[in-house]
């Protein structure tokens, strides 16, 4: 498998696809390096690139082909990711020096704890090439965050810059998939009726959808007066909502739900709430209220609406095979057979039944520091209104991808769009509260000098 991931890199980078690509991503890092935007634009096409991938199965061992280009993007998704983030590598070697000291968070160091015990266990009782390959692709993805974003993040304009990063990643999603869609769905549509667009399956379709939707948000909610950007991202986030219905996720339409409850928290954007809780009830309830008719008329098939309505537990077995691993090897996880470990429906009980305590206590700090972070930003946002929105905004996306990891095992993947947004949140959290953090400082800095000159006169 690595050997064959290693020749589709090499047979992508000698097509002529692989090779104007290259020289177009080299052109657009050229002028990234003079140009903020234009670093944060190729951050984007890496997070879309990282998302790219094909349904199978062993009935189905080739997905219907997409439409052109479609079809040839989706066929080299992950080099093309390696690509981009060897660029965005080469990019942040540019960066110069920032004022901040605190670039790394957390929670982000607990995580990289838990990769490296997964590294390890791999390289001893697994692949040898498949660790390397894990190990320098997660390396190169943390060293970017934290040498390229990590350091553009020290304004409140690179803060802007990095929350629409990830909004024109979900934006060259919708487009992409919205051009094959009405065109022919089927290609996106042809498992069981649901959307899986030009991601690997329904789910990941709907963590990616849910994962972007704080950041369409914020986009609307940054544009005071009506205009046609504001109305571009109230297009771009009904499409994302109406996707995300049609992937049959309970667990995207949770995660999207606490996104918005979260971002919306304090009253904020009330018809915004408002309408998009009417039309995700609806959605739940139709087939109750015989709408079956109108379901069909928007393309949603009764077996997509009957899953939100299925109180069936379709993770209950896997969960209790993890929980029989970790109970049964509660120190270093169940031993690895094959090349690579296998990971069951839940990130949690996945780091616990494969690494045993090893891993599971990192990964439990590391949940511990994502939540404190959401405390602190929600008492940021609280306390300065200025911050309310940008700091809805991370709470939105952390809060909703760790209810998502609940489900899905994505915390423990390598390069995919839900890591890379869940990491990228991280970041974006850290800058809120350190800036936060240094104003406070100066603040009670200069408070002190005033009371002294006082008490001297």
């Amino acid at each position: 498998m690595n050997q064959g991931f290693i020749s589709q890199l090499i047979g992508f980078l000698t097509t002529p696809f692989g090779i104007i690509g290259v020289a177009l991503g080299m052109l657009l890092v050229f002028r990234a390096s003079n140009s903020r935007p234009a670093s944060w634009l190729v951050f984007s096409i890496c997070c879309f690139a990282a998302s790219l991938n094909k349904f199978r199965d062993q009935w189905i061992p080739e997905p219907p082909a997409l439409l052109p280009p479609l079809q040839q993007i989706r066929e080299y998704g992950r080099p093309l990711a390696i690509v981009f983030l060897v660029l965005l590598v080469l990019l942040s070697l540019q960066a110069q020096g920032t004022w901040r000291r605190e670039i790394r968070p957390p929670a982000m160091k607990y995580l990289m704890y838990v990769q490296f015990v997964i590294f390890a266990k791999t390289l001893i009782y697994g692949s040898l090439e498949f660790s390397v390959i894990s190990a320098l692709t997660f390396g190169g993805i943390i060293y970017m965050l934290l040498r390229g974003p990590g350091r553009w993040l020290e304004n409140d304009d690179n803060f802007r810059l990095a929350i629409r990063s990830l909004a024109i990643a979900g934006l060259i999603f919708i487009f992409a998939n919205t051009y094959q869609y009405i065109i022919n769905p089927f290609p996106v549509t042809f498992h069981h009726g649901r959307f899986q667009g030009t991601t690997g399956n329904s789910q990941h379709a709907a963590v990616f959808l849910a994962a972007t939707i704080p950041c369409f948000m914020f986009m609307v909610q940054s544009f005071a007066r009506l205009n046609y950007l504001k109305f571009l991202w109230i297009g771009v986030l009904a499409i994302a909502m109406y996707f995300l219905l049609l992937t049959g996720s309970r667990t995207g339409l949770l995660m999207g739900a606490i996104s918005i409850l979260l971002f919306y928290r304090n009253n904020g954007g009330a018809w915004l709430k408002v309408i998009l809780f009417i039309a995700i009830s609806a959605t739940v309830l139709m087939p109750f209220l015989g709408g079956e008719t109108v379901t069909s008329s928007l393309g949603i098939s009764s077996s997509v609406s009957e899953r939100f309505t299925s109180t069936n537990n379709t993770r209950a077995e896997v969960w209790g095979y993890m929980l029989n691993d970790f109970s049964n090897n509660i120190v270093f996880g169940a031993p690895l057979y094959g090349e690579r470990m296998g990971y069951g429906e839940n990130s949690w009980l996945a780091a616990g039944g494969n690494l045993g305590l090893v891993g599971f206590i990192p990964m439990t700090l590391m949940g511990w520091e994502s939540l404190k972070m959401i405390w602190q930003l929600n008492q940021l946002g609280n306390r300065n209104r200025y911050y309310f929105f940008q700091s809805s905004a991370v709470m939105a996306g952390l809060g909703s991808l760790l209810i998502g990891s609940i489900f899905e095992p994505f915390l423990l993947g390598n390069i995919t769009f839900s890591l890379m947004a869940f990491l990228t949140y991280l970041v974006m959290g850290g800058y809120l509260l350190e800036v936060d953090r240094v104003r406070t400082y100066y603040a009670r800095v200069e408070a002190e000098q005033m009371e002294q000159s006082g008490v001297y006169q």
